[in-house]
């Protein structure tokens, strides 16, 4: 079998550049896996705060008067800043390469490079591709490489709050359960009957997360489809548990509110699209695009990790 490098990509169209280029781009950022999950925050660009509103409330005994020794309520305005870097790719297409191999067939006029065959096709693909990076920065991405700490690195003992399980269990298919009952367990109390706790691990711990409810003939909590996505409630809690592309490789497991993973992106802007263009001058169909990335979490004294590599 030979395979064919035409440098191919999505680059060769003009109307349709125009009329779905930005779409792609934010198809590609907020309906990756994670970013689906939780909390988008759009028109970022070089640093933004995430503005947070915290209280705490005192309720004293009753009677007339105002005694400020007793009332101790108090409202709390915070900021953690969503760091983002700014990426771009850049790719050219030269569609008459074509011509002598089976997709030729397809090119309207083999001597011309300004028609793209199979556009919609190389959109969709480029479309996952981006996913999967998105996907694994919001996690992965390192302060030295990318100016901002992903997922994996924010929810850590590194970060002053987050709770971390002593001596937790290593993840293997006949110990998920116990894995995600220990993050369960060490979930602040404060937080342990709001409705949007969800547990992130990798695929491959998923798949045994799945094993283990299967063993232990949990049959009537098998995962349900929710979109794209498989995502199961750990038996007898309001607790999903979903596996991320994102942690690939990692025994790390983690719990928090949905609501309080935050990713930034740009998407406001209208030249944050991708575009495709024929170039007269290099005669070739090229490819362009940029966003802005990051994550960060609200309140750390929010979350929990196993804190395992």
């Amino acid at each position: 079998m030979k395979k064919h490098n035409f440098s191919f990509d999505l680059t060769g169209l003009n109307t349709y550049t125009d009329e779905v280029g930005g779409l792609l781009l934010s198809e590609s950022i907020v309906k990756a896996q994670t970013p689906s999950l939780v909390y988008i925050q759009a028109g970022v660009k070089g640093t933004q705060a995430i503005n947070l509103l915290s209280s705490s409330i005192s309720i004293g005994d009753g009677g007339c008067g105002w005694d400020n020794t007793a009332n101790q309520s108090g409202t709390t305005f915070t900021q953690r800043n969503l760091a983002t870097k700014l990426y771009k790719y850049q790719e050219t297409l030269c569609p008459t390469s074509l011509r002598d191999y089976w997709a030729g067939m397809f090119l309207n006029n083999p001597a011309s490079n300004e028609e793209l065959p199979f556009e919609e096709q190389i959109a969709a693909l480029k479309v996952k591709e981006i996913q999967k990076f998105v996907e694994t920065k919001v996690w992965m991405a390192t302060t030295g490489t990318d100016g901002y700490d992903g997922f994996y690195h924010t929810i850590s003992t590194g970060t002053t709050g987050v709770v971390a399980v002593v001596g937790a269990t290593v993840p293997a298919n006949n110990t998920m359960l116990t894995c995600v009952d220990e993050v369960i367990s060490a979930c602040p109390e404060a937080i342990r009957q709001d409705d949007d706790l969800i547990v992130f691990m990798s695929p491959a711990n998923y798949n045994n997360y799945v094993v283990n409810l299967r063993t232990a003939n949990y049959f009537h909590f098998s995962p349900e489809e929710a979109g794209e996505e498989f995502i199961t409630f750990h038996p007898a809690t309001n607790i999903r548990v979903v596996g991320v592309p994102g942690l690939t490789g990692s025994n790390r497991i983690v719990l928090g509110k949905s609501s309080e993973f935050v990713i930034g992106v740009g998407l406001m802007d209208d030249t944050e699209r991708l575009d495709m263009w024929y170039s007269r001058d290099n005669d070739e169909v090229r490819l362009q695009g940029q966003f802005n990335l990051a994550s960060n979490i609200a309140f750390p004294e929010n979350f929990v990790t196993n804190n395992l590599a």
